[in-house]
């Protein structure tokens, strides 16, 4: 009897070890993940503020140098289009049309993240007591 109350005796230190050797592995692991997340929320702050301050001019007009570069596309884009346009002759309607296409998913996509971008901006302003 006695050898079985040494054996859980000693199963129960162990348990007791095991249990805090545990507990300070989540205690380090929890200040990893809190390090990270104050970074991201650091980051997210600063974009915030210079958000605040910049201007709705500076806004449109990077809203507008996004559409132009939509509508432009890239260099390479433009200089392979113009070398495809020599090698052969003017798309049909088909291309154009899925060139018409693509553009629309382009924009579509972008509308959608300036909708999100606004909605969140709205709630954030509607949420504060000011």
């Amino acid at each position: 009897m006695s050898d079985r109350f040494e054996q859980l005796a000693m199963r129960r230190r162990q348990l007791l070890l095991r249990s805090a050797r545990l507990r300070a592995d989540l205690a380090a692991d929890h200040l990893i993940i809190l390090d990270a997340i104050g970074g991201i929320d650091r980051a997210v702050g600063k974009v915030r503020g210079l958000l605040s301050v910049a201007s709705p001019i500076l806004l449109a007009g990077g809203g507008a140098a996004l559409l132009l570069r939509l509508f432009r596309g890239s260099r390479r884009a433009r200089a392979e289009s113009r070398a495809a346009s020599r090698a052969v002759a003017k798309p049909g309607l088909v291309a154009r049309s899925i060139a018409w296409v693509a553009l629309a998913r382009r924009l579509i996509s972008l509308f959608s993240v300036v909708r999100a971008v606004a909605r969140s901006r709205s709630r954030h302003h509607a949420a504060s007591p000011l």
